[in-house]
This record gives C-alpha cells, sequence and structure tokens, in this order.
C-alpha cells in the first residue's frame, strides 16, 4: 500500500492509509514500526463498521473510502498491484473531492 500511494505521484498527497481496527487489542509496537505512516483508528462498536456492506471475511479485503466517507472500491487482501494502480489512478483522475 505504500508503495502504490507513492506510485500516484503527484497525486500520493490525496491518498492517506488508515488501519482500521475492529477489536479492542492494540497492535504491537514492531507492527507498528512496519506500517510506519499508517493511520490507527479504533472501529469496533462504532458506526463507521456500518457503512460497510456486509460480506464474509469482509476483514480480509482493502477499502478505498473517499474524503467524505463514502465507500469508492473494495480490493481483496492481496490485489494486483498494477490493476489496483490503475483504478486507483482513474478514480484520483475524474475526482474533484480529497
Amino acid at each position: 500500500m505504500r508503495q502504490l500511494r507513492i506510485g500516484q505521484g503527484k497525486d500520493m498527497d490525496r491518498i492517506e492509509r488508515v488501519w482500521l481496527l475492529t477489536d479492542h487489542v492494540a497492535p504491537g509496537a514492531g507492527l507498528l514500526r512496519e506500517f510506519e505512516g499508517t493511520r490507527v483508528a479504533r472501529a469496533a462498536g462504532s458506526a463507521i463498521l456500518a457503512r460497510f456492506p456486509p460480506a464474509p471475511g469482509a476483514s480480509d479485503h482493502i477499502y478505498l473510502i473517499d474524503p467524505l466517507g463514502n465507500l469508492m472500491l473494495r480490493f481483496p487482501s492481496d490485489p494486483d498491484p498494477r490493476r489496483m494502480s490503475n483504478d486507483l489512478a482513474r478514480l484520483l483522475r475524474v475526482s474533484r473531492i480529497g
């Protein structure tokens, strides 16, 4: 995800990585260092998760959400980076927000 963001060039500042924690367990310091630059937010018990479509294994996906909170794209946990980059570039090109 870090490389995908950097690969967007001038639009990379329009992308933020957020890790939504769905339980009450805090990630270890080593894990946080591994994902440096990623914002961590606790979503357990909040209305945030209600916006996601119910699906088996919903936590095994990567979601793209716009600044208004709209779910824009959903990718599998192991997406094809080239296709994901193309989808993201296309979305940023037509988007007027964020």
